[in-house]
């Protein structure tokens, strides 16, 4: 017995020896880069959970909005730029998720015609031209342009959607090749967390909006009796904001008239993303291999609250007619909506038609469980490296011709983007209009409560699954939720499976 004891001391102690070898080793090796895939986990969820602190004593310590955000890039400061060599006429191609007669449309091609115009007389018969192609919908350019890779024929330039970097990462060129590391840094930081993967900037954020949002009827409210959160007070100190999931149902029910077609709230779909977040939660890890709400009470929490703003009368079943979302932006023009489920892009045409209709709107954040979340939507703009150099050169010039302050600004202005460029806060025509319209530059601001967004191959399928698996809690209302959960658990599976 005792020499078996013996034995195992002098297993244990080579069995550590070599433990200490190796990490001495590895301690020798040279650092490999951090990976910047993705941000890391805790990146999506605080520290702490918010719910465990007393209530008497909220924390005031405003958290950095951009904490999250993976800055390897920055590593080398230096790098080869892109310059147009102006030594031959070249015409690029840029594809657009919209159509011609859209906010988004009219502005780029008002630039492309600008930069064209530019072009000409700086480079008479050396210039370069864009061509705008428009594609009417996100989801249209994005199956055409992987169609057009495969096949060699896509564009120079294109614009794809925040969610979409990881699906083109083999052929999107590594944009420090089109700004400097001093332009880079002019850049919203914030924004940049979606154009981020595998240690490269892939995607220019240019036309950003602030989704999950709720723009919601002063007027209406206030006429219910119902007391909303100024939304200063609550940038201000969102830890000691009242604006939460019971807060939101109970004014959403105040509002709801059933008799005469009125509801305190719509939306055409609900956020998992976002829900999960609200709790301290995630849906998936860093670079979307794995599920992280299976077994996560929460997430059934979160379904349950969505299906009670139907079962209590908060607003209409969505699924309950095929035109829902494009219905409920005109009942709320109607004050038949006392809040709706939107993004930033809308604010605009929001405040002209409430002005013409002789009512007040405001913004506000989805309300919080523990922590407010406000996402980046939109879309950004990538350039493909499998075209000719002079292309690739020409798309680069443009591009950086886009992110001046002045032609950001133009952008934003007539579209109802959010400013890339911090500098395009100081141009006078976006002044005039955060003045005109300070909900939009609320709504900027909102952007403090964004988080880092997961990235990975799976993202897209994955997301696209959840959502349209979540909505069976208002399609099949005697579905348990556990039953849906087990659905939604399984079709996510099977997309990160596929997506490896």
């Amino acid at each position: 017995m005792k020499e078996g004891k013996n034995e195992m001391k002098k297993l244990l102690a080579l069995v550590m020896a070599v433990m200490m070898i190796l990490s001495l080793a590895a301690c020798t090796k040279n650092p490999e880069p951090p990976s910047t895939s993705a941000p890391s986990e805790e990146s999506t969820a605080p520290a702490s959970d918010p719910a465990s602190e007393p209530a008497s004593e909220p924390s005031t310590v405003e958290e950095d909005p951009y904490a999250g955000l993976n800055k390897d890039i920055y590593v080398d400061k230096e790098w080869t730029i892109l310059n147009a060599k102006h030594d031959k006429e070249v015409t690029i191609t840029m594809w657009i998720p919209n159509s011609a007669t859209s906010t988004m449309g009219t502005a780029i091609q008002a630039l492309a015609d600008k930069f064209n115009a530019e072009q000409k007389e700086k480079y008479p018969g050396k210039n370069i031209s864009v061509v705008i192609e428009f594609q009417d919908k996100s989801s249209t350019l994005n199956e055409k342009l992987q169609a057009a890779i495969l096949a060699g024929n896509n564009p120079v330039i294109s614009a794809i959607g925040v969610s979409s970097v990881p699906l083109y990462e083999a052929r999107a060129l590594d944009l420090r090749q089109v700004f400097t590391y001093d332009e880079l840094q002019q850049q919203s930081q914030g924004m940049m967390q979606y154009s981020l993967y595998n240690g490269k900037y892939l995607l220019n954020p240019y036309f950003p909006s602030a989704s999950n949002i709720i723009i919601y009827n002063k007027t209406l409210l206030e006429s219910k009796g119902v007391t909303i959160p100024e939304v200063e007070a609550l940038l201000a100190d969102p830890h000691a904001s009242d604006w939460t999931w019971d807060a939101f149902r109970s004014a959403a029910k105040a509002v709801t008239d059933e008799a005469n077609g009125i509801y305190g709230f719509a939306t055409n779909s609900l956020d998992p993303v976002g829900m999960m977040f609200q709790q301290g939660g995630a849906l998936y890890n860093s670079s979307v291999t794995e599920l992280k709400f299976v077994g996560d009470e929460r997430f059934a929490k979160g379904l349950e609250f969505w299906r009670s703003l139907v079962t209590e009368g908060c607003m209409l079943n969505p699924n309950s007619r095929s035109n829902h979302g494009t219905v409920i932006v005109s009942e709320f023009y109607e004050q038949k909506v006392g809040m709706i489920y939107t993004t930033s892009s809308n604010i605009v045409k929001f405040t002209e038609e409430a002005k013409n209709a002789g009512f007040e709107i405001g913004v506000l954040p989805f309300p919080k469980q523990t922590q407010f979340f406000t996402n980046q939507g939109g879309s950004g703009i990538i350039i493909l490296d499998n075209k000719p150099a002079e292309e690739q050169e020409a798309a680069a010039e443009f591009l950086r011709w886009l992110n001046t302050a002045e032609n950001d600004a133009y952008m934003c202005v007539v579209s109802g983007y959010m400013p890339v460029v911090t500098a395009a806060m100081d141009e006078e025509s976006l002044k005039e209009v955060y003045a005109a319209t300070p909900l939009l530059k609320t709504a900027t601001e909102l952007m403090k409560f964004g988080i880092t967004s997961p990235q990975g191959k799976a993202k897209a399928a994955c997301d696209k699954a959840i959502n349209d698996y979540c909505k069976l809690i208002w399609s099949e209302p005697d579905t348990s939720i556990e039953s849906i959960v087990e659905q939604v658990t399984s079709k996510a599976q099977y997309e990160i499976e596929a997506n490896q």
